[in-house]
């Protein structure tokens, strides 16, 4: 009995069904491609090709901002209870603009001054709120180090409301690492099947989708994912014979590349472009953007490498217990990188199905780090931080 491909509902979400194991994950995601393959493999393609309707918006879209988690940016200022009003309206300015690096580095001096004034209260409120920022700019790696810092100085100076708020926003920040885990693998999967459905000659939604994949992927911040979904795009308006637009988007995936430093791919797309849609003047102005792209990120890079220096002398005066020059150092780190593009933190990230596996310790510790908030504002009677931490471990999956 042969099945037919208009039978066959090919909409499944693989990752749904693959366990999160790494040592499951691999064997079963081959065997699942290996039964669509031979399910599907005698059916005949759709002729009936539909070119895409309207032209998309390019340009801008690859500079999408980063997505943005709850923050309650005055409440956790007030909290803060800056006396330098000054400060504190730069501050909120700073943040409700997104601004996040400029406003760590602005929170950084005020840590600062707690260190050299040996105002551990104020230090530790700073500290967890700079975790917070961070977990926000989903640096999330910063925001740990930030936040363990506020827990060790909450606990000893037996500071019992500290110690849970850090707990609780150690636990904020695994569940995040683990959200960001799940959009990834969630884009992969329709990357995936947008590509199978343009090689099978099914272009119904693929367009859609394919917008989608590139939205998603530029929240999150993987942009050579992003880059990935722009050339399927392009091959999507090759196949339905909307060669102007498979130009753009290839330019698109080009501009991402060039962005983040992979000029081999850069080349590969610019060399493969239709020159008949474009003039002299227009290439040569591509050419332009894209070699001032490909500046940006190296001097990104030189900026980055300097940010580590300076964390590093941090690191060496503050072993040595010249607390001033060492803060000093570390508010020059955070400027240093204040400067640099929103891309230059996340050039490399890791495969799929390893950040996905390394996700589910972070639903471990979250539990762990939210049943110690937890069991501190339940004995302390703190009932409204005791719902919220309820709340977050409701979304631990």
């Amino acid at each position: 009995m042969i099945v037919k491909r208009r039978n066959i509902a090919v909409t499944m979400n693989f990752r749904r069904y693959i366990p999160d194991h790494a040592i499951t994950t691999i064997p079963v995601l081959a065997l699942m491609f290996a039964v669509h393959y031979f399910l599907l493999r005698d059916d005949a393609a759709d002729n009936g090709i539909e070119p895409a309707e309207g032209a998309s918006v390019y340009n801008d879209f690859w500079q999408h901002p980063g997505i943005e988690t709850e923050f309650d940016i005055d409440g956790e200022l007030e909290r803060l209870e800056l006396d330098d009003a000054r400060r504190d309206r730069l501050i909120r300015e700073l943040l409700h603009q997104g601004k996040y690096q400029q406003a760590r580095t602005q929170l950084l001096e005020i840590a600062a001054a707690a260190v050299l004034q040996d105002d551990q209260t104020r230090l530790g409120a700073t500290l967890l709120l700079l975790g917070e920022v961070a977990i926000n700019q989903q640096e999330l790696a910063s925001a740990e180090v930030y936040l363990q810092e506020a827990l060790y100085l909450a606990m000893s100076s037996d500071n019992v409301m500290a110690t849970a708020r850090s707990y609780q926003l150690l636990g904020q920040l695994n569940i995040r690492g683990r959200e960001l885990a799940r959009q990834a693998s969630n884009t992969w999967d329709e990357l995936w099947q947008a590509r199978n459905s343009i090689a099978r000659g099914y272009y119904q939604g693929v367009n859609e989708k394919l917008q989608s994949v590139i939205h998603d992927n530029l929240e999150i911040r993987r942009y050579g994912a992003a880059a990935d979904a722009w050339e399927a795009l392009a091959s999507l308006h090759e196949q339905v014979h909307d060669d102007y637009q498979a130009q753009q988007a290839r330019i698109e995936a080009a501009r991402l590349f060039a962005s983040t430093g992979q000029m081999n791919h850069v080349r590969r797309l610019i060399d493969g472009l239709e020159r008949s849609f474009f003039s002299n003047t227009d290439m040569a102005e591509i050419e332009r953007e894209i070699q001032g792209l490909f500046k940006e990120h190296q001097n990104d890079l030189v900026r980055t490498s300097q940010a580590r220096d300076y964390q590093m002398l941090y690191h060496h005066y503050l072993r040595n217990g010249q607390l001033e020059r060492a803060w000093e150092f570390r508010i020059k780190s955070s400027e240093t990188l204040a400067s640099t593009s929103d891309r230059s933190m996340f050039q490399r990230q890791g495969d799929i199905i390893a950040v996905l596996y390394n996700s589910n310790f972070a639903m471990d510790r979250a539990k762990k780090y939210l049943d110690q908030a937890g069991a501190i504002y339940s004995d302390g009677g703190v009932s409204e931080m005791l719902e919220q931490t309820r709340e977050m471990e409701s979304l631990i999956y």
